[in-house]
């Protein structure tokens, strides 16, 4: 099972196993269906979605795939990449030092020129972590929910 560490954090592939502590995050039912879907994409493209540990906590996730169908702004073959960290974790920098160990992996297990984020317009702390990791604002899109998004980009170094 790959395994990417950082000064403070580990993080392994999130799967079926994180179901309970990832529904601390969204309602139980869709944190099976992701962990399952999460399982299953890194089965078929040895890269997804990764579990970010603070010690044996679960901090939260660091997201990397295929976008899929249903967000306006990304084409469903581009690589996406996302981060939530719990709560009461927030205001550490722990998304940054995450995100920063998923991209560096991304670049070689996705083989990939770039990769896209979409974050609501009303989440400062995601786009100040997206600006750090050197993203910048593609243009307006809309999340499958209907929310409205910027769509970043990060070029490949």
């Amino acid at each position: 099972m790959p395994e990417l560490r950082t000064a403070r954090l580990r993080l392994i592939p999130l799967g079926r196993a994180h179901a309970g502590v990832y529904a601390a995050f969204m309602p139980e039912a869709d944190a099976r269906r992701e962990t399952a879907e999460s399982d299953a994409h890194w089965a078929e493209h040895a890269f997804g979605p990764w579990a970010v540990l603070e010690g044996k906590a679960f901090a939260g996730f660091a997201e990397v795939h295929y976008a899929g169908e249903g967000i306006g702004g990304i084409d469903p073959d581009e690589v996406e990449v996302g981060w939530v960290i719990a709560e009461e974790r927030q205001n550490r920098g722990l998304a940054t030092e995450a995100m920063t160990a998923a991209i560096a992996d991304a670049w070689a297990r996705a083989a990939t020129d770039h990769l896209v984020a979409y974050i609501r317009p009303w989440n400062r702390a995601s786009i100040r972590v997206a600006e750090k990791l050197g993203f910048r604002l593609r243009g307006a899109g809309h999340a499958r929910s209907g929310d409205p998004v910027g769509i970043y980009v990060l070029d490949a170094p």
